[in-house]
């Protein structure tokens, strides 16, 4: 009997195993995946190369267009630290630096912002980065100690890295440990100090000011930053329109103010308006170049299947920004005041 019950087993095993490989080969048959082009995800390699996310800087040093997010969202950092003197053709590497890099992404924004500074080749470079999502920031420390593995040792022995997951908007709800890190920044053996907001303070809740006020109060920190400013132009109906905008993108109800209000909410946290406030407009370079970019991302995916329509849908809003100008596309930084003041 017990030999009999084992032949049974096995051969229902068999069967079984048998009918589930039916199953399948009659789904590809019937969705046309094996004659199509649905084994594309069997030539994606993971983990993909990069993981950027930002509305991008598209137009080069030498003024050609940029046609990839990777490049272009890269470039806007490289903006933002020639904005702050902090490019490597700018300004020497004589400056030990220390960062507050709230909302990081995936990584490739620590690790570009690393090697756009020369951060090896300094005294000194010491990062904090905080994010509100915790996926985000296991991918950018998988990132992060991938690139940091791949640098020679006597390189990497200056460089400091703490990634966080934490509401950057609120620094009374950080932990001991985050805290202890930021207060870190403040050593005054730095003397760059920086906070950076790359295209994401329009979301912090309910303002910039309390990101604002610890960076100048607490770290004596200057500020670098993308952002989107309200037009002094932009009609009432304009207005409501990019209120209801921000809603729908989680951003609190007044987020978006005109270049005057932004700068005085500068001047109230602790910045310097005589002329070390500067807010470039840099939308010709922005909208358009990002909703082109989704535009033909979908053309180019659609043929595996794979729909874009929400980001489709967001690159109409972003053209639309491009003809009206009632957002500005902006790069900030802001200075301290110095001690005398």
């Amino acid at each position: 009997m017990a030999a009999g019950d084992f032949i049974l087993g096995f051969l229902a095993g068999c069967a079984a195993i048998i009918v589930v490989l039916a199953l399948v080969a009659f789904s590809f048959i019937r969705s046309g995946d094996i004659y199509g082009l649905g084994h594309w995800k069997l030539n994606a390699k993971a983990p993909f190369p990069s993981m950027w996310m930002n509305l991008g800087y598209w137009t080069r040093d030498d003024g050609t267009p940029i046609q990839h997010l990777d490049e272009a969202a890269r470039n806007m950092l490289a903006n933002i630290l020639k904005a702050a003197g902090l490019a490597s053709n700018n300004t020497t590497t004589q400056n030990a630096v220390a960062v507050l890099d709230v909302g990081f992404g995936c990584g490739d924004q620590t690790v570009a912002l690393a090697e756009l500074i020369q951060a090896p080749s300094r005294p000194h470079f010491r990062y904090v980065g905080l994010t509100l999502n915790e996926v985000q920031q296991q991918a950018a420390q998988q990132r992060l100690d991938a690139s940091l593995l791949a640098m020679d040792k006597s390189a990497a022995d200056n460089l400091s890295f703490k990634l966080f997951q934490a509401d950057a908007a609120k620094p009374q709800s950080w932990n001991k440990a985050i805290r202890t890190a930021v207060d870190s920044l403040s050593d005054t053996a730095f003397s760059e100090r920086w906070l950076l907001g790359l295209d994401c303070l329009y979301h912090f809740s309910p303002s910039r000011k309390p990101i604002f006020k610890h960076a100048a109060q607490h770290m004596d920190a200057n500020v670098m930053a993308f952002d989107l400013v309200l037009s002094d132009d932009a009609s009432a109906w304009q207005t409501l329109a990019v209120r209801l905008l921000g809603f729908v993108l989680l951003c609190p109800w007044r987020t978006f103010l005109t270049e005057g209000q932004y700068r005085q909410q500068l001047v109230e946290c602790g910045y310097d308006d005589g002329g070390h406030i500067e807010i470039r407009d840099v939308s010709d370079h922005v909208f358009a170049g990002l909703a082109g970019f989704l535009q033909r991302q979908h053309a180019a995916l659609s043929p595996y299947g794979i729909s874009l329509t929400g980001y489709t849908a967001v690159g109409k809003v972003y053209s639309w920004l491009h003809r009206t100008r009632v957002l500005k596309a902006a790069i900030v930084v802001a200075r301290k005041k110095s001690k005398s003041q």
